[in-house]
């Protein structure tokens, strides 16, 4: 597999971005490869991230599932989604250029989404449809399981306000994920 360096460059750039850190320690890798399995669900070798950023001294043309693995943690798809959508270090205050989920043209009811936001948050969606959304599980949130809300869209590093939350059949109000940092998420594959 030949693909683009540059492509390459750039999504290793995007997951540092996504990591919040520059790897440039063993340990970072082992902390890289952890955050991706928290928010993917799969397990990528340390040795084989060493291998992409180059700090083990083997050329190896890296698998087009690895690329598939790290292009959905930083925020896109799939490799092609990312290699398709355009180049930029510098985002707008929109979803140009960056990855986002349209809810209405990218999710169909039952789909389900990872949203990760800064320090270690964790909440798993579940689509049921007209931009409603069931809270499946959470980590690190004041969101609980059960909880209902409404979005439009999802933009990767832009804050989430959830409308129209209600818990119990009580409406509370207005929750933002990431309000400081912006979320990233990642669509799960249906089984």
């Amino acid at each position: 597999m030949n693909e683009d360096k540059a492509d390459l460059q750039h999504l290793l750039q995007r997951v540092e971005t996504s990591l919040g850190k520059s790897i440039v320690t063993s340990r970072h890798f082992d902390e890289l490869r952890e955050n991706i399995y928290r928010r993917t669900g799969t397990l990528l070798s340390a040795t084989t991230l060493k291998r992409l950023w180059g700090y083990l001294d083997e050329s190896v043309e890296p698998r087009r599932y690895t690329l598939d693995v790290l292009s959905r943690y930083a925020g896109w798809k799939s490799w092609q989604e990312f290699c398709d959508s355009p180049k930029t270090d510098h985002f707008e205050s929109g979803p140009v250029g960056q990855p986002h989920i349209d809810v209405r043209r990218h999710l169909s009811t039952g789909d389900t989404v990872v949203l990760t936001w800064l320090p270690d948050r964790v909440c798993r969606i579940r689509s049921l449809g007209d931009n409603r959304f069931e809270v499946i599980e959470v980590q690190g949130t004041r969101l609980k399981a059960g909880d209902r809300f409404c979005v439009e869209q999802i933009i990767a590093d832009a804050p989430l306000y959830l409308s129209h939350l209600t818990r119990g059949g009580d409406d509370i109000g207005t929750y933002v994920c990431g309000s400081k940092t912006g979320v990233r998420f990642v669509v799960e594959e249906r089984e």
